[in-house]
């Protein structure tokens, strides 16, 4: 039995299971990195992170976002329905940063502010607070804008290519906090994490295709308290996670120069098994696939992005089934 076990033995099994969905429900803060569905060099793309686009010298980015659970699937893949009446969905509104510090250096900044609404079994529960932190370092492997029209030699083929690190900070509410009832407070996952990404990303208009990825490392921390009540102290380690998308765009270029971009998205996910003082827990570990849709405009001075997407958890173990609808709105900044 786990440290967190010994705690769960207080409770009963509807609060077990809510327990173990709502610490997955924190995961969206951090799923996907704000690489995702990044900014392109050209100014275009899905455009719902905080990349800056080549020569551009700020960013920033507000989202809303909206997530819906409906059911989830066990460890071994199979879908299971939620109790009648539950309605679980949890709101975010994102406001992010980007900063040129160099010609192709930049750095970025993202906020959550979370919003949980839940019914389940009977139980209702309404909590806001801030989610987790995530602070990015990024080098553009690339000197000029890679974006072309025709394809003329090798040359024009060559790829945007980034190179970056992330660091999550644990500003949310997570079970190891103080004052915290039960899981339908957690808003935060409670663990430092660094995480080295790349993107690869081609335009030959009106097509774009790109790749990103990221590996993360939970930092190991001591816990002595959960929901409030005193544990024994043990320490306690997250499972490494794997993220990667594949992304593939059309632009449509509008009588005014402003561009419309449709960007399909596939995104995998993978995060090995907890930790506890060394030993692994079998009932932890996860791992997703998600499609997406996404829409953005970008004005024909290249410097307002308008946003609108939608993704959909398709398949997974150990993870809850999410629909998630974001809008939001980037402005960019030159000399």
């Amino acid at each position: 039995m786990n440290p967190t076990q010994q705690v769960d033995t207080t409770f009963n099994k509807r609060a077990v299971s809510m327990l173990v969905k709502r610490v997955f429900l924190s995961l969206s803060l951090i799923a996907i990195s704000p690489i995702s569905f990044s900014a392109s060099c050209c100014g275009g793309g899905a455009s719902s992170g905080v990349i800056l686009p080549k020569f551009n010298d700020a960013m920033w980015d507000i989202s809303i976002s909206s997530e819906a659970y409906d059911g989830y699937w066990t460890q071994q893949g199979q879908l299971k329905a939620d109790p009648a009446g539950s309605k679980l969905i949890q709101r975010r509104l994102s406001f992010s940063y980007a900063h040129r510090i160099a010609e192709q250096w930049q750095m970025n900044v993202s906020m959550p502010l979370v919003d949980n609404q839940n019914q389940y079994s009977g139980d209702s529960s309404s909590v806001q607070g801030m989610g987790d932190t995530q602070a990015g370092l990024w080098f553009e492997a690339f000197e000029r804008v890679t974006c072309v029209y025709k394809i003329n030699g090798w040359e024009s083929l060559k790829p945007s290519l980034y190179f970056g690190t992330t660091l999550t900070l644990p500003t949310g509410i997570s079970s190891y906090s103080d004052r915290i009832d039960n899981s339908f407070d957690i808003t935060g996952r409670g663990f430092y994490r660094w995480d080295a990404n790349m993107i690869i990303e081609k335009t030959v208009y009106p097509f774009s295709l790109g790749w990103q990825g990221s590996y993360g490392v939970a930092i190991k921390r001591p816990v002595n308290q959960e929901y409030g009540q005193a544990v024994t102290p043990y320490n306690k380690q997250l499972g490494d996670r794997a993220t990667s998308v594949f992304t593939g765009a059309y632009t449509w270029f509008l009588p005014d120069l402003a561009m419309l971009t449709a960007t399909l998205s596939y995104a995998s996910i993978k995060e090995d098994q907890t930790k506890y003082d060394g030993e692994n827990d079998s009932s932890s570990g996860f791992d997703k696939k998600t499609s997406g849709l996404a829409f953005s405009y970008n004005s024909s001075l290249r410097d307002w992005i308008i946003k609108l997407s939608y993704n959909q958890a398709e398949e997974g173990h150990n993870y809850p089934k999410t629909q998630t609808l974001t809008m939001g709105v980037s402005h960019v900044y030159s000399h």
